[in-house]
């Protein structure tokens, strides 16, 4: 009888300690897969043609187009540019709201130039999904309300980043 109870203390805690190590193996890949996504959109944003698609709608959009149409109705590049801008920051939104990556990763590395397109995509936008009775960058909008509720600064202090000015300049 003592043989047997001290058999099945071992095997639960065998079969105790084996799901743990398959848990934090889980966790693990799941981290390493969040990573190798984090740093493809890390390198997205270093890409040339994405350096003009953001220009592009940061700066010439408003001016190319002060009246909104649907960005579908964009003349190329222009509805290139967006759709590239547009769509990244939605597939950041997507990872954010489903809890894939951390919202403060993306408002601090982002910020204030995805709440910029937002504000200067969503009149095209809303026009689009106004034509098409669809709703398209959704995650995106949901990824700049976040980010007008939480200024990249509220995530500098909060995680303790810290500032080294560069030293005086001397005058001549």
């Amino acid at each position: 009888m003592l043989v047997n109870v001290v058999s099945l203390t071992v095997s639960i805690l065998a079969l105790a300690i084996s799901g743990f190590f398959a848990f934090r193996q889980l966790h693990s890949a799941q981290s390493a897969n969040v990573l190798a996504m984090i740093l493809n959109g890390f390198s997205e944003t270093r890409d040339p043609a994405y350096s003009e698609a953001i220009e592009y709608v940061l700066y010439h959009l408003p001016a190319d187009y002060p009246q909104p149409i649907s960005y579908l109705h964009l003349a190329e590049p222009h509805k290139s540019h967006v759709r590239r801008v547009g769509f990244f920051y939605d597939d950041l939104g997507k990872l954010v709201a489903h809890g894939v990556v951390d919202e403060k990763l993306i408002i601090g590395a982002y910020g204030r130039s995805l709440l910029r397109a937002w504000t200067i995509l969503a009149p095209f936008i809303y026009f689009e999904r106004q034509e098409h009775q669809r709703m398209p960058m959704r995650y995106f909008e949901d990824l700049a309300y976040r980010v007008s509720r939480t200024s990249p600064e509220t995530v500098y202090a909060h995680i303790g980043l810290g500032l080294l000015p560069p030293p005086a300049i001397p005058t001549s």
